[in-house]
């Protein structure tokens, strides 16, 4: 949420989420989040929502049209589904809210200025779709954004908690890394992978901490070389 709000200019936005969950809950500081939003105190507001119920504080300004992709095809598991529909409707904001899958993109009609592009990796831990799939489904969404007319902003998120091992973490991360080195389209990527001293609040990381733990982290001394050089070669992109 603090990465769009810094970017997003305040124009109405269409906003697309990959993630294998909604993050769409209500959030219970929506109100504060967004007076700190309106005055610019973007690091604020980011540190008050933390880094799980994010979208709801975005609407209905700057978000307009909201479209959660669950699945690379098909709809999401019932349950998510029905969660997705169920949290949005407590919103009581009259905006446009799809579910649906990145073979869908093609139909998707969708209104806003600006055009923002969520990417949680966690998506690719699925039973249906892993690390292999990251080119063909960000290209997916690459092919629709370059049909969008006006300002497009993505971001890629690293979420270590909800993946089975630091292995597979540093495989999506290269996927991702590799699929933006390829893309000089993007203008410099703005990295903050291993320097965010957001505190976990995800109800996943209490739970962990509640079993005397601490969430797991990826850290940059033990990151893989190949991956260091990548990370090198986008901060010096021009």
């Amino acid at each position: 949420m603090e990465f769009f709000s810094r970017h997003g200019k305040k124009l109405p936005a269409a906003m697309i989420v990959l993630d294998a969950h909604a993050d769409t809950v209500a959030n219970e500081h929506t109100a504060l989040i967004r007076q700190l939003f309106a005055a610019g105190s973007f690091q604020q507001a980011g540190t008050l929502v933390g880094n799980h119920d994010w979208i709801h504080p975005l609407v209905p300004d700057p978000v307009k049209s909201l479209v959660w992709i669950n699945t690379i095809n098909g709809a999401p598991r019932g349950n998510r589904l029905e969660g997705f529909f169920k949290s949005t409707s407590v919103w009581n904001s009259d905006i446009q809210i799809i579910a649906s899958s990145i073979e869908e993109l093609r139909f998707l009609d969708i209104t806003g200025e600006m055009l923002f592009i969520s990417i949680d990796l966690d998506f690719f831990y699925h039973r249906d779709h892993g690390p292999e799939d990251v080119p063909a489904v960000l290209n997916a969404l690459f092919s629709f954004t370059s049909r969008w007319q006006g300002p497009v902003v993505w971001a890629i998120c690293l979420s270590r908690p909800w993946l089975p091992d630091d292995s597979y973490a540093w495989t999506l991360l290269e996927r991702s890394l590799q699929w933006l080195s390829a893309h000089p389209e993007f203008s410099t990527a703005e990295i903050t992978l291993f320097n965010s001293r957001r505190i976990d609040s995800s109800r996943t990381a209490q739970a962990i901490r509640s079993e005397g733990q601490e969430p797991p982290l990826l850290r940059e001394t033990d990151a893989p070389t190949h991956i260091k050089a990548l990370l090198r070669e986008l901060q010096e992109q021009d």
